[in-house]
């Protein structure tokens, strides 16, 4: 897997089909420093589903899933494949509309990671986002990430409370 070579093939392809778009989960944690094993680059995406095509022609090994793809995101599921060129699996999430997702959105900084000029998450966010995970997985991955961010990198601890009380998310003790 060639994380480097993905991440800049992912984003030419958003770039050229002028996609608004932020990496998100693990591999975002990973341009925070969190280095750990991620077999993904996690993606949100804003466009309709319909619009999936645009991404899925620069991989058509895919086309014959183009459809089953655009059902999943009509249901808010998420759809995934492989870019064989690089190794790297992509998941990609399209932006759910809520008062929360676009101020996750409009967050989102530009950032240079891998040399590769792209959107990431914005802490906090990537905290609320993985609050929500580890709501659903039980995975212990997301809280030590949570862990990580809040003892690693500056956040504002009032947008993550405001959050947290607005989406009832519990905060597992960590602040």
């Amino acid at each position: 897997m060639n994380f480097e070579q993905g991440l800049k093939k992912i984003v030419a392809v958003f770039e050229q089909e002028d996609i608004p778009y932020m990496i998100v989960g693990g591999f975002a944690m990973s341009y925070y420093n969190r280095f750990r094993f991620t077999a993904d680059i996690d993606c949100v995406l804003q466009i309709y589903p319909h619009h999936i095509e645009k991404v899925i022609r620069h991989f058509p090994n895919w086309l014959p899933f183009l459809e089953q793809f655009q059902e999943s995101a009509k249901h808010g599921i998420l759809f995934n494949f492989t870019d064989f060129d690089t190794g790297i699996k992509y998941d990609m999430m399209l932006y759910q509309d809520s008062d929360y997702n676009w101020t996750a959105f409009e967050r989102r900084h530009k950032v240079t990671f891998m040399d590769i000029e792209c959107f990431i998450s914005a802490p906090e966010d990537l905290i609320i986002s993985k609050l929500r995970w580890h709501a659903f997985s039980k995975s212990a991955k997301q809280l030590d990430d949570i862990k990580f961010l809040l003892r690693e990198v500056t956040v504002n601890k009032t947008y993550l409370d405001t959050w947290c009380n607005r989406l009832s998310l519990s905060r597992y003790g960590l602040f």
